[in-house]
């Protein structure tokens, strides 16, 4: 081991943009990278074909984010410097946790705060955290999308019966999560800036073949992976090689030390959108889902 060998951890690094930036990240020998998958096996499996090392991760659970970090430090690896929080999911109606939380807001967004949180003491200063986001979170820039909700942190785990359809629903809920991550990129920001971990958040563009049509139905997912992919010729389309590229860059590259409290699209940093910039729900996002945290670990010690 040598002074700049170092451990980068990228959640959902079994396909698409995780596992580009996975790749990418690989191919210095001085970085160790773990995967992270719900399957504990499949990750393992595509987590060789990289040299990496995989670990089973489903982040809409509570225990299974605590047995991720226990696994990790007892793996005795190179100091943690850099974590990449990229798994997402996005479904086609509404879907609960064992918990009774809403499936989209808690995986995308409760579950990295939660393990951002539980690998804080285990990140070597300095380091760095990337949340990644989507333009879908800015009601300004034309996406198909619905626009993100204006609700608390409570309100969104526990939402009331929808009142459109459920696949609109289900859309809007992705792109709630999606503002959830950029409102608490810039928080923590502010929190861990004393530490000297920055943090940043990321827009990766479009990218038509990747797994997030998994929910749809087979007609869906077929043309997700094959006709959407002629999209990549149009402005913000972009493919999971180069934004993976791109996020690799963003959380081992020398030039980024030490900046954090950025949007990035690509490698420009630019602003996000107006609601994604209140500081003060920012906080209150960031509080109430501390709180919503510790309720859910409280059941599972019960």
């Amino acid at each position: 081991m040598t002074s700049s060998d170092r451990t980068f951890v990228v959640t959902g690094g079994t396909s698409g943009l995780g596992y580009e930036c996975a790749r990418n990240l690989a191919l210095d020998p001085s970085n160790t990278v773990v995967i992270t998958g719900r399957d504990a096996m499949r990750t393992r499996e595509l987590a060789a074909t990289i040299g990496a090392r995989g670990m089973a991760l489903d982040l809409s659970s509570r225990p299974s984010v605590s047995a991720f970090v226990a696994e990790l430090v007892a793996a005795d690896l190179p100091p943690l410097s850099g974590l990449v929080c990229n798994a997402g999911v996005q479904f086609t109606r509404r879907t609960l946790t064992v918990d009774g939380m809403e499936a989209t807001f808690a995986t995308n967004h409760l579950g990295h705060l939660g393990l951002v949180n539980d690998l804080l003491d285990h990140l070597t200063a300095p380091a760095r955290i990337i949340m990644v986001s989507s333009r879908t979170h800015d009601p300004e820039q034309f996406t198909g999308m619905p626009h993100p909700l204006t609700a608390t942190a409570r309100e969104l785990a526990y939402p009331p019966p929808p009142t459109e359809s459920a696949q609109r629903d289900a859309r809007r809920r992705y792109t709630t999560s999606k503002l959830a991550n950029v409102q608490t990129a810039y928080q923590l920001a502010r929190e861990l800036a004393p530490r000297d971990i920055t943090v940043n958040a990321f827009d990766p563009g479009l990218m038509p073949g990747t797994g997030l049509a998994r929910d749809a139905n087979a007609v869906q997912r077929l043309a997700w992976r094959t006709i959407a992919r002629a999209l990549v010729v149009l402005p913000g389309v972009r493919t999971p090689r180069g934004s993976g590229a791109d996020l690799a860059w963003l959380v081992a590259a020398p030039d980024r030390e030490g900046i954090t409290g950025q949007y990035l699209v690509g490698r420009r940093p630019v602003r996000s959108s107006v609601a994604s910039s209140d500081e003060p729900v920012q906080h209150a996002l960031y509080r109430d889902s501390l709180e919503l945290l510790a309720e859910l670990d409280a059941r599972a010690e019960s």
